[in-house]
């Protein structure tokens, strides 16, 4: 498009250069940056754009849009603007010609079982209109080609560009991950969503938010953001239920066990491999056979199931695609090799996740739970104790371990991760073994018949993040190796 068409849209408080200028691509990372391409410098919490203008002109930009000059008047087409992360989305919108208004967007909100969630609304949505895209944690599915995920939610520039992926592949529905980060910093801003499903609300990122208000007040921004005749498909079950019921306009449904719930679970049955039980919903009951076991996932598949339908889609075509997902990567996983025994991969990095997650595999082993797990550094400090105090009441013998630790010492984190089993009858029930791969290696060697291994907090992340470096690490791999190990030993 020509660089006039856009600067007809923006806030512009000055321009230098020939609006009649073609531009071919639209970049935030200079590294990104090619020929033809706009380069837009925004100020992060650990870089500033305005330090990479010149890197991007060398690589070939012919616009930058920045705050200020840094003496580039009449070197380079140059746009200011007061504020570019604001006008951010909205030179996505333009520039890729607004894909999201041809697409049905669908957002999921909650702490825990977003991914989850996306996963089994994709499989429908496949199921009813052969084609659907899904943005989320683990990758996101553009129609035809998978892309692997960064955040949780990608930045709205991001975004606007798998959007238009999507519609160019005849996509008409998009299921998304929103994160409390993406809306406290506008990711989301301007898109118009088609429904929404509100999971839950548990204590998470409050290194961010800084406190628990501040973090519902964010998640539930989506749900009073949402129009009249959307549709809001929100869990009964859960605490903070009620609040997002009271401060939503859009058509409401509820989910979950209690009897007053619109779509919810009866019958319920569990298997190490599968949930199965009846939804009975405003449009009839069935049987459905869920390839997930967990009573977590159980509220994952009614909410899933209640949206689609609240989005018209059939009863039976909604069944099927929550039958056809056979599972998420990292997600409650079972890895392979374990002859009398269980393990499991799982990302439960919060107080309530470890809980769903112990208390799921208490209900489901013969014999004892074993826990593997960290806390991440840089993040929520005040979980740490919280979560040894769950695997110290939940489990039989927790091994602690690092997670991510970023900047902060392993041992550090640890230590206060252990304040938590201190005050219980467990306080001899747990061992510190930093380095990850021995402490999954010393849990698998110690379970025996009819126990069940959980490895948790990463899930399907295939690194780790120390202060000084980042080294490829992958749970399931771990597990998979020392099962190897162990049956040949």
């Amino acid at each position: 498009m020509r660089l006039k068409d856009l600067l007809l849209r923006l806030p512009v408080k000055e321009f230098w250069g020939d609006g009649n200028t073609e531009i071919t691509a639209v970049e935030y990372d200079s590294r990104a940056v090619g020929p033809g391409a706009l380069f837009i410098a925004l100020r992060g919490s650990k870089a500033d754009g305005h330090d990479y203008m010149s890197e991007a002109l060398s690589r070939g930009a012919v616009a930058v849009l920045a705050e200020e000059t840094r003496g580039l008047e009449g070197q380079v087409n140059l746009i200011l603007v007061p504020d570019t992360r604001k006008v951010l989305p909205l030179v996505g919108k333009v520039f890729y010609q607004d894909p999201a208004a041809r697409l049905n967007l669908l957002g999921v909100v909650g702490t825990n079982g977003k991914t989850t969630s996306t996963f089994l609304l994709h499989s429908i949505l496949k199921e009813a209109f052969n084609r659907a895209g899904l943005i989320g944690t683990i990758h996101h599915l553009l129609g035809e080609r998978t892309e692997p995920a960064g955040n949780t939610t990608p930045g709205a520039l991001d975004l606007q560009r798998l959007f238009a992926e999507m519609v160019k592949n005849e996509v008409k529905f998009a299921v998304m991950e929103v994160s409390s980060h993406a809306l406290a910093l506008g990711r989301v801003e301007g898109l118009s969503f088609a429904g929404g499903l509100f999971t839950n609300i548990t204590r998470d990122h409050l290194d961010f938010h800084g406190t628990f208000d501040e973090y519902l007040q964010v998640k539930s921004s989506f749900f009073k953001g949402l129009a009249p005749e959307a549709a809001a498909v929100i869990n009964i079950d859960d605490p903070y239920g009620p609040y997002i019921i009271r401060c939503t306009r859009a058509r409401k449904l509820t989910y979950g066990f209690a009897p007053e719930a619109d779509i919810r679970a009866e019958e319920v049955t569990m298997t190490m491999k599968e949930s199965t039980f009846t939804a009975c919903t405003p449009w009839g009951k069935r049987m459905l056979r869920l390839s997930l076991p967990g009573k977590f996932n159980v509220y994952n598949a009614l909410g899933a199931l209640g949206l689609s339908l609240a989005l018209n889609v059939e009863l039976d075509t909604a069944c099927r695609g929550v039958e056809k997902l056979t599972g998420v990567p990292g997600r409650f996983e079972v890895v392979p090799g374990g002859k009398d025994f269980t393990v499991v991969v799982d990302y439960a990095h919060t107080p309530d996740g470890l809980a769903n997650v112990l208390r799921t595999a208490r209900s489901l082993a013969k014999n004892r739970v074993f826990v593997v797990f960290g806390c991440g550094g840089d993040r929520d400090r005040g979980k740490r104790r919280e979560m040894g105090r769950i695997a110290a009441l939940l489990s039989d013998f927790s091994i602690v371990t690092s997670d991510n630790p970023r900047s902060e010492d392993p041992a550090a984190i640890a230590g206060e991760i252990a304040e938590g089993f201190q005050k219980t009858d467990a306080a001899g029930r747990y061992r510190i073994i930093l380095d990850r791969e021995q402490a999954i290696r010393e849990a698998i060697n110690l379970a025996g018949p009819g126990d069940m291994v959980i490895i948790a907090g990463k899930g399907h992340e295939t690194y780790q993040i120390f202060k000084d470096r980042t080294l490829y690490f992958n749970d399931r791999e771990t597990a998979a190796a020392a099962l190897k190990e162990r049956n040949h030993g």
